[in-house]
């Protein structure tokens, strides 16, 4: 059963309808991404040995390919199964493939909340839980060097004898990166499903104590793996409550604090990106560790980021003498998320910003190729608290905007391109290729759960 909603659309987008559309985006891109993409190295519903749900029938799931990785970068156009395996970049990123399996977690987490009210939700929690285990053992045997840090590798497997060879693309590796599956490990072993919840707190604490025992490296790090490797110790310690952990989050702090003190207006104009994961960071240190300076420097960095909202054409903007100005699917998904953060921190603050900045640059921009259907009147999801009472029916402004088609109509996949360019003359919008990228969407839509969930 289908709602079509109320004939006119005449209410404005509040930050409610914002925060939930892009939770349930996130939600539902990530699952089409994860289980119906095969983009990636697969595994099958079989193999992850679900444990039986009373009422529920597995196949359900029989069309689904969980992917135990993901690649580098692929066709989004969708085909009878999946995605164009031709157009598959077989690399193996290590960042991509660690917030991926932090969202299973989270993702669980909250279909778990579904248990005795909507059987199908709740399967999902299941097989996310399985899922996040059967990837996170792949990942200790199969994304290791030699050295046993977590690396970049190349699928070189051969597709007529179905043996598994993965090689190194490059020996280096990040601490950020590191970070990451500190976190997905520790969290991983707070998962019910989970019978190796003692190894994988061991294995997490093992990693940080490389971090103790590398401080030092630490300090000459540039500031975006700075930037990046504090917000996965933000991660790692919102779950663990670690004293070592809150001992690295407080200097990761300072020499964050003390590198943008030196930026200058050019730098700040050039560091737009970088500018709002700090402005989250020190929310989420505010969060953490309830130090009222960090919620003052969020403040300042806030005020900083309205500087480049232009009102008359209702967007952000970059300082440019060129005719078009490139925006990365980053800066405009993280200046959004910064602001929906900022408006529920002051509540007293404007939303003018918020909501044209979201509906001009997020939404009718190009940047997002499809946006899912809601859910059906038959889904607990549609329902304020999950009641499944008609009085607490939520409007499909709670799920999505109507300008973006479904994936079923035009068909291409949920996902954000990597970039779009604003031509200033025109006032108008143009998407880069119609290409997913596993290191822009998946930390990105892990990002956005995190944050709102």
């Amino acid at each position: 059963m289908k709602y079509i909603g109320p004939f006119l659309r005449l209410n404005s987008l509040t930050v409610d309808n914002i925060e939930k559309q892009l939770l349930f985006f996130s939600r539902e891109s990530f699952k089409h991404i994860v289980l119906q993409s095969n983009c990636g190295i697969r595994t099958s519903i079989q193999e992850l040995k679900l444990k039986k749900i009373p009422n529920f029938d597995i196949n359900i799931f029989k069309r689904n390919s969980p992917l135990l990785c993901i690649y580098k970068k692929a066709n989004p156009k969708l085909e009878k199964n999946g995605w164009d395996e031709e157009s598959f970049k077989k690399e193996i990123l290590a960042g991509s493939n660690a917030y991926m399996n932090l969202m299973l977690t989270d993702c669980a987490h909250y279909y778990k909340t579904f248990e005795n009210i909507d059987v199908n939700l709740f399967a999902l929690s299941k097989l996310y839980s399985q899922l996040s285990i059967k990837q996170l053992d792949f990942f200790s045997s199969n994304l290791r060097s030699s050295e046993g840090v977590f690396i970049d590798k190349k699928d070189c497997s051969n597709d007529l004898t179905g043996e598994l060879k993965l090689e190194d693309k490059s020996s280096k590796f990040k601490f950020s990166e590191q970070a990451l599956f500190m976190a997905a490990y520790y969290k991983a072993s707070l998962l019910a499903d989970s019978d190796d919840a003692v190894a994988y707190r061991d294995f997490s604490l093992d990693i940080l104590n490389m971090f103790i025992d590398y401080k030092d490296e630490i300090y000459n790090l540039s500031f975006d793996e700075l930037n990046n490797l504090c917000f996965a110790f933000n991660i790692f310690y919102e779950a663990s409550k670690n004293e070592d952990a809150m001992h690295i989050l407080f200097d990761l702090f300072d020499l964050l604090e003390e590198k943008y003190n030196h930026w200058d207006s050019e730098k700040i104009n050039d560091k737009l990106q970088s500018l709002c994961l700090l402005n989250i960071n020190f929310l989420c240190g505010y969060k953490n560790l309830s130090l009222l300076k960090y919620k003052d420097l969020a403040n300042e960095i806030y005020q900083t980021l309205n500087s480049f909202y232009d009102s008359e054409l209702g967007i952000f903007i970059k300082k440019s003498e060129k005719k078009t100005i490139d925006f990365s699917a980053e800066e405009i998904v993280l200046y959004t998320l910064c602001q929906v953060l900022m408006t529920k921190l002051n509540p007293e603050e404007s939303q003018k910003i918020l909501t044209e900045v979201y509906k001009r640059q997020l939404i009718n921009s190009g940047l997002v190729l499809s946006w899912p259907d809601s859910p059906s009147l038959d889904s607990a999801e549609r329902y304020r608290n999950f009641s499944n009472k008609a009085e607490d029916l939520l409007d499909e402004s709670y799920f999505r905007m109507p300008s973006i088609s479904t994936p079923e109509i035009n068909e291409l996949a949920p996902i954000f391109v990597k970039s779009i360019s604003y031509n200033k003359k025109k006032d108008t919008f143009e998407a880069s290729k119609n290409s997913f990228y596993s290191s822009k969407n998946i930390p990105l839509l892990y990002t956005i759960h995190y944050l709102l969930k």
